[in-house]
C-alpha cells in the first residue's frame, strides 16, 4: 500500500503539492518509472492529463463534500494501463482542509503491447492458457500434438513481447481485460 499527501491550501488547484510519503511494498520496473516522473512537486510540474483526471477532479470532490472518497481507479500513465484502489482522507478541519491523504492499493500495472494478429488456432491456445490449461491438456483438446503446441506458444511469446509463459499468460489477459473495457465504452 502507498501513502502520499496532497498539500491543498492554494486555491489554484496546480499550486497544490504532491509528496509521497510512503511507497507500494512490492518492486517493479513501470513502478520505478512512475515514480520517477511524480517527484515530490507542485501539481503544474508533473503529467498534466493525470493530475486533471486523477488527482484534482476527485482530491476536489472529496474537499467539497470534506469526507473521504474511496474508488477504483483504471487510468493509463506513461503509456502504461495501471488500476488501483485509492481512499482519499481530507483533513478533517472547520474551514477549507489544507491536505488530502491517499492510501493507495495497486491492482495492475501493465505494459503497453504491440498489436499480434492471430489465427483460430491461437486464439483457442490462448484461451486455454488464460484458463489455465497446460501445454499437454491444450494439445489433447485441439486434438495437435504437444510439440506444436510448444512451438505455438513460443511464437505467441515472441509475437507478444513476452519473456515466458507467465508473462505471456498476463499479457494475454490483459488484453482481454482492454478488449472488454473498450466494447462496454
Amino acid at each position: 500500500m502507498a501513502l502520499s499527501v496532497v498539500a491543498t491550501e492554494a486555491d489554484d488547484p496546480y499550486d497544490w503539492r504532491f509528496r509521497r510519503v510512503k511507497d507500494f511494498g512490492f518492486r517493479s520496473h513501470l513502478l520505478n518509472q512512475m515514480k520517477q516522473q511524480f517527484p515530490d512537486a507542485a501539481l503544474r510540474d508533473l503529467n498534466r492529463s493525470f493530475i486533471d483526471d486523477a488527482i484534482i477532479a476527485p482530491y476536489s470532490r472529496a474537499l467539497e463534500v470534506k469526507r473521504p472518497a474511496l474508488e477504483l481507479v483504471r487510468t493509463k500513465l506513461l503509456g502504461v494501463r495501471i488500476g488501483y484502489e485509492r481512499l482519499i482522507l481530507p483533513q478533517k478541519c472547520d474551514g477549507k482542509p489544507g491536505w488530502c491523504m491517499s492510501l493507495i492499493e495497486g491492482r495492475f500495472f501493465i505494459s503497453p503491447m504491440r498489436e499480434a494478429k492471430t489465427d483460430l488456432t491461437d486464439d483457442n491456445i490462448i484461451q486455454l492458457l488464460i484458463e489455465g490449461q497446460s501445454t499437454k491438456e491444450i494439445a489433447e483438446f485441439l486434438h495437435l500434438s504437444p510439440r506444436t503446441i510448444e512451438h505455438r506458444i513460443d511464437r505467441l511469446k515472441s509475437r507478444f513481447e513476452a519473456k515466458n509463459l507467465v508473462h505471456l499468460v498476463a499479457k494475454l489477459v490483459a488484453t482481454q481485460i482492454e478488449r472488454r473495457e473498450k466494447g462496454s465504452g
